[in-house]
């Protein structure tokens, strides 16, 4: 399911119909297209600045002059409500009319649509048009019908998920191939094999995948799946980081701080990436940086803040150090130097900085 729109958010184009109003920026003129190609131009165009009622009448346009692009185009702004009221069954009928061609686009909905109960449509119907979408042999639509199988739980479909992701994967889709290696890696009905996994954890960080960068560094670094290969293991990781992954910078500041403790090194660059990790909002990236500022290692001494940092890394959420030996004992250090109003104090700016983001209520629940 997508996330809530923002009010006054527009929904983004599926992906077909966004690379189609991409081309449509910079192509032939309009005049020398066909009748059915200068109707969606127009939709396209239209679409694009916000005329979304003429959008939709050159969608039809197309659509009735046999482009599924615009039968497809309609459906999505009857479907969100964008040329008047949201028409669910309305978009659904243009759905239809355009994955009877085959349109992916138009198949992933649907089958989105189907798996929710919406616009008429019934859960067994989701199987349906993803298989449909997948035997045309688009990648993005192998992932999506893999995907589903996966999530089915179902172990009878275990062999044929993971086929369909292997599919998408060879065919070079970043996050096809960042499933297909967690699937070999830990998938429950999986094959659990970790060398292939390591295998395309890494092919999907080196096309962008973050979280399988920071996998596959680890992986390389500890010699799972494989030979151990610490510089490779440190480049993968430190990508991930650079990419913006907060687990990525609080691991690659643990290796930078255990470096530096080892050799009475660069403190100062440890320091640096447990405090981009920690203002991500990385549980161990909080608590290297708080250790930092309560030893000066690497940036000034600052008890207080030290005290701010090591409470945000044991809030409750998924990678909370909450029960963590280490991180209370630092804790329980740093109490003994404040009084009750300033640690009263240094609570309430440590839960302003992760309210926010987590929606703590002041108990930090």
């Amino acid at each position: 399911m997508s996330a809530p729109l923002a009010v006054g958010q527009e929904p983004a184009l599926p992906p077909g119909l966004a690379e189609e109003a991409e081309r449509d920026r910079s192509g032939e003129a309009i005049e020398e297209r066909s009748p059915s190609d200068q109707a969606m131009a127009r939709a396209s165009a239209a679409y694009i600045t916000g005329d979304y009622l003429s959008a939709r009448v050159h969608a039809e346009r197309a659509a009735a002059a046999g482009e599924p692009r615009g039968a497809t185009l309609a459906g999505h702004i009857l479907l969100h409500g964008l040329s008047g009221t949201a028409d669910e069954r309305g978009a659904v009928r243009w759905l239809r009319r355009a994955g009877e061609q085959d349109d992916i686009d138009a198949l992933i909905i649907l089958a989105s649509l189907a798996a929710e109960r919406r616009g008429g449509l019934e859960p067994f119907q989701a199987r349906e048009f993803l298989s449909q979408a997948a035997e045309t042999g688009d990648a993005r639509a192998a992932y999506e019908f893999g995907s589903f199988l996966r999530e089915t739980g179902d172990p009878g479909q275990a062999a044929l998920a993971m086929d369909w992701l292997r599919l998408a994967a060879e065919a070079g889709l970043p996050r096809a191939m960042a499933a297909y290696a967690a699937a070999l890696d830990d998938w429950v009905h999986g094959p659990n094999d970790p060398a292939l996994a390591r295998i395309w954890y890494v092919r999907a960080a080196e096309a962008g995948d973050a979280p399988s960068a920071a996998i596959a560094g680890v992986m390389l670094i500890t010699g799972e799946g494989g030979p151990a290969d610490d510089a490779a293991g440190r480049t993968l990781l430190r990508h991930a980081a650079e990419m913006g992954l907060p687990a990525a910078m609080g691991d690659y500041a643990l290796i930078l701080m255990q470096d530096a403790e080892s050799t009475n090194g660069d403190y100062q660059n440890a320091a640096a990436w447990a405090r981009r990790g920690a203002e991500a909002g990385d549980a161990q990236a909080q608590f290297l940086y708080a250790g930092a500022l309560a030893t000066g290692r690497g940036v000034l001494r600052n008890m207080e803040q030290a005290y701010v940092w090591v409470r945000r890394a044991g809030y409750p959420r998924d990678n909370s150090l909450e029960d963590d030996p280490q991180r209370d004992r630092l804790e329980a250090q740093l109490e003994e130097l404040f009084t009750h109003d300033t640690l009263t104090r240094l609570e309430a700016e440590a839960i302003s900085g992760m309210a926010d983001r987590y929606r703590l209520n002041p108990a930090g629940d």
